[in-house]
């Protein structure tokens, strides 16, 4: 048996190829499919197989595209009620591919439709090795249930149940799920990417709970927000997401049309750093910077029916920056500034800014009572932890509290180290038209460092 696992940085995705004699099993694919094929050819194997565990929330598949691309058949739950062509399986089911065989179990839980499939090495016997989790059973936690509001206590039982029945895969299989930390997918992921059917009913935490209304409480209460896009990127993988080497190339735009597109109602995304997006930026522009976690949040903020207009250091991060944008179902890219803010600044058209503020200024200022700091940070991160007097607000919050902040006086964000803050301070400026707004450089983590009190 070949094996692969494929991770990709910045949605804690991961996917995998297995295979057989003769061809090879890809399971929940990244929406960038060429890599499968590379992985598939060094194997010497045709891809013949398709597996989705669930329609994935935080990112857009790549199952249609690698199934036209490579004539593999798509495996998901008929629960799914999938648009798109491929063979439903039922609860159990058994399907050969080559020499491994396949069995799908019905996880309900995290999704209606979640399934964990089981592969056993025909070569070696009929015994499960491996178990593809999906987002049901996580390293270290189980995939949260609250994804669908109207149902998140039935789908919290479900997924109880759910545990119960993998608890009875073997404790010598491997087990693959498809995030690890870094995901929105669950409370607590472990940063290992794989483990044991085993391992996990002795340490994991979702696995020790014994009573379904306790578990029901743990995995409802302090949940965090559930991004905008989770719900949309499971409708398009549901329908079919469009191949991306269909879609047109983003245009360049000198300086003048590109403020014109902006002023007509595009979305301006700045991938930039902080610093430089501080220094001078576009004027309504969104700060995304690449250096942060550009794909989740751009699929939380960005609405998804506008066209986009990408301001970008260099092709290489325009490139990144398209992809990631399509990793989580935005597609309408129209374009590209030409020649960057650069070329921008130097036809002399007009910029906005705001300060940038070290964590020592920061504290001489919320001592002297001149501002109001608000913590992007998620809220486990404020409860391990945070700045006497901030006040608590995620960062896509601000789209929906900026009012609260309008006043007087200035308003400076903060997270651990500027990217979410960064993301708060554009979107401040760009809802309320509010000037004195301020990022905190270094974020929480430069204030740590410098030895300042936290509660």
């Amino acid at each position: 048996m070949e094996f692969k696992q494929v991770y990709t940085a910045g949605l804690a995705h991961c996917s995998y190829v297995i295979g057989g004699r003769n061809a090879c099993i890809v399971v929940d694919p990244a929406r960038e499919v060429d890599q499968y094929i590379e992985i598939a050819a060094s194997f010497g194997l045709p891809i013949k197989g398709i597996i989705e565990t669930h329609l994935h929330a935080d990112f857009v598949s790549g199952h249609i595209e690698l199934a036209e691309k490579t004539g593999a058949t798509i495996y998901i739950s008929a629960k799914a009620g999938a648009e798109y062509e491929h063979y439903a399986m039922a609860d159990e089911e058994e399907i050969i591919l080559d020499t491994l065989l396949v069995r799908m179990i019905e996880t309900p839980g995290h999704t209606p439709e979640g399934a964990v499939f089981l592969v056993s090495d025909l070569e070696r016997g009929k015994v499960p090795a491996l178990a593809f989790t999906g987002d049901t059973l996580l390293v270290g936690d189980a995939g949260r249930p609250d994804l669908f509001p109207d149902r998140k206590e039935e789908l919290a039982l479900s997924l109880y149940k759910s545990l119960r029945r993998i608890e009875q895969i073997g404790g010598h299989v491997e087990m693959y799920p498809a995030h690890g930390a870094g995901s929105l997918c669950g409370k607590a992921l472990s940063s290992k990417l794989s483990s044991t059917i085993g391992t996990e009913k002795m340490y994991n935490y979702a696995m020790q709970i014994n009573t379904e209304e306790e578990f029901a409480s743990t995995f409802l209460e302090n949940m965090m927000e559930a991004p905008d896009h989770f719900s949309r990127c499971s409708e398009i993988n549901r329908k079919g997401p469009a191949r991306t080497d269909e879609m047109p190339k983003p245009v360049p735009y000198k300086p003048k049309e590109f403020l014109e597109l902006a002023e007509s109602g595009y979305l301006v995304v700045d991938a930039r750093d902080q610093l430089p997006f501080a220094g001078a930026h576009v004027p309504g522009a969104y700060g995304l910077s690449l250096k942060g976690n550009f794909a989740t949040f751009a699929g939380w903020v960005l609405p998804p029916d506008k066209p986009i207009l990408l301001v970008a250091d260099s092709s290489g991060d325009l490139d990144t920056a398209v992809k990631m944008l399509r990793r989580v179902g935005l597609d309408q890219i129209a374009g590209y500034l030409n020649g960057g803010m650069p070329e921008y600044a130097a036809s002399g058209l007009k910029t906005a800014y705001f300060s940038g503020i070290s964590v020592t200024e920061l504290k001489e200022r919320l001592e002297r009572n001149e501002l109001v700091l608000i913590d992007t940070r998620l809220k486990s991160e404020w409860d391990a932890g945070h700045i006497e007097g901030a006040v608590h607000a995620p960062a896509p919050d601000v789209r929906n509290r900026y009012e609260e902040w309008i006043g007087d006086k200035p308003v400076a964000f903060i997270c651990s180290t500027g990217n979410r803050s960064l993301l708060a301070t554009s979107l401040m400026m760009k809802l309320s038209g509010k000037k004195d707004v301020i990022n905190v450089i270094g974020g929480v983590k430069a204030w740590m460092k410098a030895g300042f009190p936290i509660v």
